[in-house]
């Protein structure tokens, strides 16, 4: 399965007032980090050091706060595709119904 249609069934299974999500790509082939890196700076893809399940965690925004949005991801996603690169992409959490903090009205 493509990193992309991995990524849309993510997307897809999210509940409609999501804020933010977590997604997690694991590379097939170690070899290929650089060009990953390059290809998932845009999505400002977190690489992982060290042992673990995955090469790089990305934080997804719905439609506030930090994160990338889903049109990013998902065109950061398309250039790992692309490039060739093969490995898996799933879901973490998703947190839903976090609003920013009101205006401080409070003041000099």
């Amino acid at each position: 399965m493509s990193h992309v249609a991995a990524f849309d069934s993510v997307v897809d299974e999210l509940p409609a007032d999501w804020s933010f999500c977590e997604a997690y790509v694991a590379l097939d082939d170690p070899a290929n980090l650089n060009e990953a890196r390059v290809a998932l700076a845009r999505a400002n893809a977190r690489p992982l050091y060290g042992p673990g399940d995955h090469d790089f965690s990305i934080t997804i925004a719905n439609t506030q706060g930090r994160g990338a949005r889903v049109g990013v991801v998902r065109s950061a996603l398309q250039l790992l595709d692309d490039l060739g690169i093969t490995g898996r992409t799933w879901a973490g959490q998703a947190t839903i119904l976090t609003r920013p903090a009101p205006a401080h009205r409070f003041g000099p």
